[in-house]
């Protein structure tokens, strides 16, 4: 495990800067044994680093550029000790720059508009109804003109005054024909991308012009619009009909436990009492935040109708039982900058990727000059065999005798026929989309593979062609360099020095003492009831596995015990918990779920830890100590020279552009 110091943290103050230092860039700042470090570098970790450092010494320029010093001395010695050829070293470079080149691998334009159509169409619900007429992605130009005149025939029936819930049930062939097309309620993200365009962009009382998805065309009505509630949090207490002939019906249970809510009794201590959700049950009934969509509806309504926290419901049914809800806290949707990353990982793991892609190598074919679209030379079509192709076994000739002709140029970097058959050869196992035929899935292939030609060529030249991944990307490098020196040196030297442990630990044994501690049996019970029965049992000497046994019958767990040594601080202590010898009174801290009895067993005084006791602790102050050391002499045998005129220009410059 790889461990981060004090000093390595400031080390990382040095990484992925990307401020511009305009002015004085190419003058030299600092000579280390000859060689030169310009200021214009210098200024970029400053200005990159100048919002996160928290020592306020280290924003003085001055520090800040001794700080520099050690960093540019750390990476010399690491060089010089040829860190940068361990192949640890490079395979965890590879991976970390594939990571650091995603975000140049894409249309930030796009996307941010993207994100932004997601969040504010998600600022709303709809409720719309569909009628759908079926049609597979790759299907036939015969197919697609069918379902298309099908769907045009009910658009005209529209036109000239149909019903849409009459049609929907009379020729939808989706599974809410029954329905009259309903869809219900759903919002942003729950719809494919098209289908939910459509719905967002349709005015309410109206139908769209028919549209096309992957599950064929559609047709929308949009029924009502509303805010988006949020999500909520909710507790519920279920119950439904057991096999057993002698258990009582799941709505007469349900209505007994509603009225002993009305009584008084806990919320939560009835659902770990009596709620058949096992789920749930031992946490007092909680579920995981949600919002209108992805849960049954029936249940949705009743709760979303719940204003105010601890307020609960009357017995719902639904289909998978009756319920008791209880609302715990409502989430109201939360601002943009608060989402937008999640909004950016959603879409980047959707098919709305596509379209960013799509904007983005057609930004890249104009920069190479590379038209739009592109066919292939009809060569290619008669020399792939139909039914090989069609069945995905095609077999890559690699004697055909149009392999070397020339298909398109990205800069000095030839593609050739052959270049691509290898491609489909490779991808038509992992393609899963049906085709009408041979020529519509080669011209597929023949896109996907531009595109994934064009971005791999981008990717790879952009250290040279960017001069923000450039100095990024170099910075990365750096840092893990500096990083796996420390780790050589250091880190790994004091892990394995027993030794250096013993004598740093008996020259610090004074920083090494347990607190208070006490040998404990920690009782949580899911009622006060049963904290009663348990404080009896330990009174009695029953033992732990004896009071389980007899307390969590019927697979219901109403108390959990623990037991062992821990401080008198101990963060599962009742907060008023009076320590001493013997079993305790029963305790219920306010917000606390569990009534807690604990026997206390035995009170050990502070005292000195051992060396195995303290050797975490040990170990990691014995690594800064060296580090320390280490970092005090690094600068023993070499010749530094600071040039003071430029420094002071770069100081000028820094406080201009500070205010």
């Amino acid at each position: 495990m790889k461990y981060f110091s004090t000093f390595f943290l400031i080390t990382l103050l040095f990484l992925s800067a990307s401020v511009k230092a305009q002015d004085l860039s190419d003058k030299v700042i600092l000579s280390i044994d000859g060689k030169d470090y310009d200021a214009g570098t210098f200024m970029k970790f400053y200005f990159k680093n100048i919002d996160i450092v928290q020592d306020e010494d280290q924003k003085d320029v001055d520090n800040y550029l001794q700080l520099y010093i050690d960093y540019r001395l750390k990476l010399q010695q690491a060089y010089e000790l040829g860190l940068d050829k361990e192949q640890d070293h490079i395979n965890d470079i590879k991976s970390t720059r594939s990571s650091l080149a995603q975000p140049y691998l894409t249309d930030n334009q796009v996307t941010e508009s993207l994100v932004r159509e997601g969040y504010d169409r998600g600022r709303e619900e709809v409720n719309a109804s569909h009628i759908l007429i079926k049609l597979d992605r790759g299907a036939t130009a015969t197919d697609t003109l069918k379902a298309w005149n099908r769907i045009q025939e009910i658009y005209t029936e529209l036109e000239n005054g149909a019903k849409f819930g009459e049609l929907a049930r009379a020729k939808s062939e989706g599974p809410s024909a029954g329905n009259d097309g309903n869809l219900g309620w759903f919002g942003a993200f729950r719809m494919a991308y098209e289908f939910e365009t459509a719905a967002y962009e349709t005015p309410v009382k109206t139908y769209s012009k028919p549209f096309r998805t992957d599950f064929g065309y559609h047709i929308v009505y949009v029924n009502d619009r509303r805010p988006n509630p949020g999500e909520i949090t909710v507790a519920h207490i279920m119950t439904f009909d057991k096999k057993d002939a002698d258990e009582k019906t799941a709505k007469s249970r349900i209505e007994e436990i509603y009225k002993q809510l009305e009584e008084g009794k806990r919320f939560e201590e009835l659902a770990r009492e009596f709620s058949d959700d096992a789920n749930t049950a031992p946490r007092g009934g909680k579920l995981n935040k949600f919002g209108t969509g992805g849960i049954d509806q029936t249940f949705a309504e009743a709760a979303f109708k719940l204003k105010t926290p601890e307020e609960y419901s009357t017995p719902v049914k639904t289909p998978y039982g009756w319920h008791i809800i209880k609302l715990l806290e409502k989430h109201p949707v939360k601002e943009f900058e608060e989402v937008k990353k999640s909004l950016e990982n959603k879409i980047q793991k959707s098919p709305r990727s596509r379209i960013i892609t799509q904007a983005f190598t057609d930004r890249l074919k104009d920069q190479y000059g590379i038209l739009k679209t592109m066919s292939l030379p009809q060569v290619v079509y008669k020399s792939v065999n139909d039914s090989l192709i069609m069945n995905a076994s095609y077999v890559f000739d690699k004697n055909g005798t149009s392999n070397e002709m020339n298909l398109f140029n990205i800069q000095e970097v030839a593609f050739k026929v052959k270049d691509f058959l290898a491609y489909l050869e490779l991808k038509q196992s992992k393609d899963y989309l049906s085709y009408s035929s041979k020529k519509e899935k080669l011209d597929a292939f023949y896109q996907s593979f531009i595109n994934e030609k064009i971005i791999e060529y981008y990717d790879k030249n952009l250290e040279r062609d960017n001069e923000d991944f450039r100095f990024l990307y170099n910075e990365f490098k750096e840092g893990f360099l500096v990083f796996d020196l420390i780790e050589t040196q250091i880190w790994n030297k004091a892990d394995n020095d027993s030794l250096g442990q013993q004598r740093y630990y008996d020259a610090h044994k004074e920083n090494y003492v347990w607190k208070r501690r006490l040998d404990i049996i920690l009782t949580q019970s899911t009622s006060n009831e049963v904290a009663q029965q348990v404080q009896k049992m330990l009174r009695e000497d029953v033992s732990t596995d004896s009071i389980k046994a007899r307390i969590n019958l019927d697979n219901k767990t109403k108390v959990i015990i623990s037991s062992g040594i821990v401080e008198d601080n101990y963060n599962r202590l009742p907060k008023d918990f009076d320590v001493k010898v013997g079993v305790s009174k029963v305790y219920h801290d306010q917000g606390d779920s569990f009534h807690k009895v604990i026997e206390v067993k035995e009170i050990i005084e502070p005292s000195l830890k051992t060396l195995d006791e303290a050797r975490g602790r040990v170990i990691n102050d014995y690594k800064q100590e060296l580090e320390k050391q280490w970092i005090e002499g690094l600068r023993d045998g070499h010749k530094i020279k600071i040039h003071k005129k430029v420094l002071k220009k770069v100081k000028s410059k820094i406080e201009k552009q500070l205010g």
